[in-house]
């Protein structure tokens, strides 16, 4: 009974014609090899459950309209900003489409669980490379801060998830990444090393020292900025406050320390801080869900990173990616000498991107 698939498609293929036949029956002998037709052990079980369980739900409404896009790109002309909004439109009107349908397939799953053919899993995956190359073309005209597009790879990703749980290790090599976006990723910026690639780590800036001295000049030409500082160490929490008081991040800048990752996704949820320092491993929770917090509200806060980290042991890119902005390794901070180096990081951010970047929100 095994072999009655392979025969019915020989016959099929072979009655319409040797060229077609040819190229048919190759394509019909790779499909059986990789389980999507005629083999009943190749059957797939969705894990919709799962998928609604840690998948967080949003429409239409969590992305930009076509108008907020038209008003933004105004300085571009009417004629241009016009033909940028209708562009976005049509990227979001499919990328909803697709969402639609696997929202509608998932829920039929989750209330009556069926095997599916691997050929369905298939093609439901290719839905989704889909929906992630409209999701992209949005990121070039909206920026990959938007709140629309971060819930998008968040949706994307879960739903991948369900059709194969074994997608994360399978995939995470080879996923293609969005072309031409905004947001392009440098090592040296990402670690905030000084202009000629000196890392912050090999700086003397220990009171007294010229590294010290050139912190504080730096420090003076940073702007008022509103803070926030996770990190579940009271001491290091206590340092940032006396670092802050004596101007190190800036004459003027307000500060917030938390130490519990709840208590500090509760409060970014109605805050919009400018510069938020996020310890990169934290006791109660994974930090990085803190990342996805921040962008999830659709603010364009300043994510840095810190951790006793060398540089050559930082997963830059994929912080990167995973929406952080930079990182501060704090190997040999001291109550005396942190300060002046998150000082630099900060000037370094500033010379890169501009001082109204460190700004976003004040």
């Amino acid at each position: 009974m095994k072999k009655l698939p392979v025969v019915l498609c020989a016959l099929f293929v072979l009655s319409a014609g040797p060229a077609f036949a040819q190229k048919g029956l190759v394509t019909a002998t790779r499909a059986l090899r990789q389980g999507f037709i005629g083999v009943p052990k190749a059957l797939v079980k969705v894990n919709a459950r799962g998928f609604f369980a840690v998948s967080k739900p949003f429409s239409a409404q969590a992305f930009k309209t076509p108008d907020a896009v038209r008003l933004s790109a105004v300085n571009l002309g009417v004629r241009e900003s016009l033909r940028v909004s209708a562009q976005y439109q049509a990227h979001l009107k499919k990328f909803l489409e697709i969402k639609k349908e696997m929202d509608i397939f998932l829920g039929y799953q989750k209330l009556e669980p069926q095997h599916i053919s691997a050929f369905e899993v298939h093609s439901r995956m290719n839905d989704l490379a889909q929906a992630e190359k409209e999701l992209a073309a949005m990121e070039r005209i909206v920026g990959p801060k938007d709140a629309g597009i971060h819930l998008g790879r968040s949706y994307l990703y879960q739903a991948r998830m369900a059709l194969q749980p074994n997608y994360a290790s399978l995939y995470s090599k080879t996923e293609e990444k969005p072309t031409n976006s905004l947001r392009s990723f440098n090592a040296d910026q990402f670690l905030l090393k000084d202009p000629d690639g000196t890392s912050l780590t090999m700086k003397d800036t220990s009171p007294g020292s010229d590294g010290f001295a050139r912190a504080r000049q730096m420090a003076a030409e940073l702007p008022e900025m509103t803070i926030a500082v996770l990190n579940d160490d009271p001491e290091i929490l206590e340092w940032a406050s006396d670092w802050n008081a004596r101007g190190f991040f800036g004459a003027g800048s307000r500060m917030r320390i938390f130490n519990s990752l709840e208590r500090f996704m509760d409060i970014v949820k109605d805050i919009k801080y400018d510069v938020v320092l996020i310890d990169y491993v934290l006791e109660d929770g994974v930090s990085l869900a803190a990342v996805d917090c921040i962008r999830q509200t659709g603010a364009s806060t300043v994510i840095l990173l810190n951790s006793a980290l060398m540089d050559n042991e930082v997963h830059a890119e994929k912080l990167f990616e995973r929406g952080a902005d930079g990182f501060v390794s704090s190997v040999g901070f001291r109550a005396d000498n942190g300060g002046a180096r998150i000082a630099n990081a900060l000037y370094n951010y500033m010379q890169i991107h501009g001082r109204a970047a460190l700004t976003p929100h004040s």
